[in-house]
């Protein structure tokens, strides 16, 4: 316990320290949720950077909630890998798509074609 409470601190400084914000920490995480007509969709970011490079690690979960039927739930789970790209952080989750967003408070998480996963205000977090 007092271990994982340590690697908070860490984490918590270092992105407080780096004045950017969760992102700049070497895992934090990103979500997003919409409602479209009557069904509720999440997406939840996972993301490791990995050292030396400018590629992050990306575990992507996407679910789908049916509100008039709650019980009615898919989630679907993607590894991908993301990277800065003109002011933007962009990756590709294969089958769910590919995304890029301003890693900055207050943006919005923008998917190009077809997917399952949640647009609109990101909410950028070191996880905890």
């Amino acid at each position: 316990m007092r271990s994982a409470f340590a690697i908070l601190l860490v984490l918590i400084t270092t992105a407080a320290a780096a004045g950017d914000g969760p992102w700049s920490a070497p895992q934090w995480h990103l979500g997003a949720s919409e409602t479209k007509g009557q069904f509720a969709i999440t997406t939840s970011m996972f993301v490791r950077h990995r050292p030396g490079t400018s590629y992050d690690d990306v575990e992507v979960s996407c679910s789908v909630q049916n509100l008039t039927n709650p019980s009615d739930h898919s989630m679907v789970r993607r590894m991908a890998l993301a990277s800065p790209a003109q002011d933007l952080w962009c990756g590709d989750a294969g089958p769910l798509g590919e995304w890029c967003v301003r890693q900055e408070e207050g943006a919005t998480l923008t998917w190009y074609g077809r997917t399952p996963c949640a647009g609109g205000a990101a909410e950028f977090s070191t996880g905890d």
